[in-house]
């Protein structure tokens, strides 16, 4: 049998020829067999991974900011090592302003060394999973002169903001550790706080676990005694439904973030204040209490409604409006429709002019998270390092649910907040 693929790496089409005298009826087995060829920093060989006995070739792109843990400003000249399966693939350097970036990286899970003179080391993982994906993975580090301390914090519910009580706590060195040795364990008081005692400098991993709600993960550091270091857990939920959490930490420098969602309405032409764009724009709770979007009534309240039609809803669970702050919204399971949802955030505090301050940068360094919880998976975006007031996280289609990473920056006023035309 003669099999010839096209010149295209990305093409999959293959023929044969009558020649080839083949049996009809019999099983035959098409071994294909490549050959590399270098490509900049990486070969092509080096590009292909494989995942459930599938082989698929692409790249993509790590980035981030390394900052200093006392002042949260950009710490240059650290060499940033990346590591693939044990073996180190390149090591580059932060610029001026802490930045760094690679590009052309195969496809898998690294793990990231941070080194500078007089700080502490500090590593944290990152997973290129599908072609030309760019992961953000920022890290602050510790001047090598800060001493063991504590770590606390305390643990809210996403969205009903109480305290979680008896939060089981297993703590791994590194940032983003989702595996390997636990080097201390805790659990959280009947107030929903915790300590950790006698931790070395550096970052580490906190994995929670409790029977009603999804196990998460977050990120703590340690240099002296630290605290204000929580998070907020989510409650299971309906398979089919999503959640989005915004987080941003203690030390962000940040006052009030917003999240927005966007998303397809019932085409009414009535209802809401959005109708003419057929879509609805779900934020700030105390709009009018428009915290809850109802697809029954096309609009934001739902006079009348069964419960099954209340049911059918998307919702802003928490608002907050100082750090460390929390904002949930809820996708139910029913109320997923034709079209695209759009998701993003934005740092009103920062957002005064008329420009929405498009050069400020206090948002790109706040350490700023979202974490999307759908059928059982969680999946982290953090903030990119890039100035502007308006964070644009993903995008959702209705139809699919498949999620299509966006993160991009660009700035809106504090008037034009509830703009539906700023968050699309």
């Amino acid at each position: 049998m003669s099999a010839a693929p096209s010149a295209s790496n990305s093409d999959k089409t293959f023929t044969s020829t009558p020649a080839d005298n083949l049996s009809r009826g019999t099983n035959y087995k098409l071994k294909i067999t490549t050959s590399a060829k270098d490509t900049s920093s990486n070969s092509l060989a080096d590009n292909y991974t494989t995942t459930n006995g599938f082989t698929t070739y692409g790249t993509g792109t790590i980035r981030g900011t390394v900052r200093y843990s006392d002042n949260n400003t950009g710490a240059d000249n650290v060499s940033v090592g990346f590591a693939k399966s044990g073996t180190t693939v390149d090591n580059i350097t932060t610029f001026d302003n802490g930045t760094y970036r690679l590009d052309n990286l195969s496809l898998g899970t690294y793990t990231l060394s941070y080194t500078k003179i007089n700080f502490n080391d500090a590593t944290q993982t990152a997973t290129l999973a599908i072609d030309n994906q760019t992961v953000e993975a920022n890290v602050n580090i510790t001047r090598s002169g800060c001493a063991s301390g504590s770590i606390s914090g305390q643990i809210k519910d996403a969205v009903t903001d109480s305290v979680v009580a008896s939060v089981s706590l297993s703590v791994r060195s590194g940032m983003n550790t989702t595996s390997g040795t636990i080097v201390k364990t805790s659990t959280t008081n009947s107030s929903g706080n915790y300590s950790l005692s006698s931790m070395s400098p550096g970052w580490y991993t906190v994995e929670t676990s409790k029977d009603g709600y999804i196990n998460g993960y977050f990120n703590v550091y340690s240099c002296g005694n630290q605290a204000n270091q929580g998070t907020s857990i989510s409650t299971n939920i309906d398979s089919g439904s999503m959640r989005i959490i915004l987080h941003w930490p203690s030390n962000s420098g940040l006052g009030i973030v917003d999240s927005h969602l966007t998303g397809p309405d019932n085409l009414s032409g009535s209802g809401h204040t959005n109708r003419a764009t057929n879509r609805f724009h779900l934020y700030y709770a105390a709009v009018s209490g428009d915290d809850v979007f109802y697809y029954a009534k096309n609009n934001f309240s739902c006079s009348g409604c069964t419960d099954i039609q209340k049911s059918d809803n998307v919702t802003l669970d928490k608002d907050d409006t100082s750090a460390p702050g929390t904002e949930t919204i809820t996708i139910a399971s029913g109320a997923w429709r034709n079209g695209t949802y759009r998701y993003s955030a934005h740092n009103y505090t920062k957002a005064t002019g008329s420009d929405g301050n498009p050069t400020n940068t206090t948002f790109a360094r706040s350490g700023t998270t979202v974490k999307v919880y759908y059928n059982g998976t969680e999946t982290t975006y953090n903030v990119p390092s890039i100035a502007g007031t308006v964070w644009k996280v993903f995008t959702i289609d209705g139809d699919s649910k498949v999620i299509t990473t966006v993160n991009s920056m660009s700035a809106a006023s504090q008037s034009n907040s509830g703009t539906i035309s700023y968050f699309e």
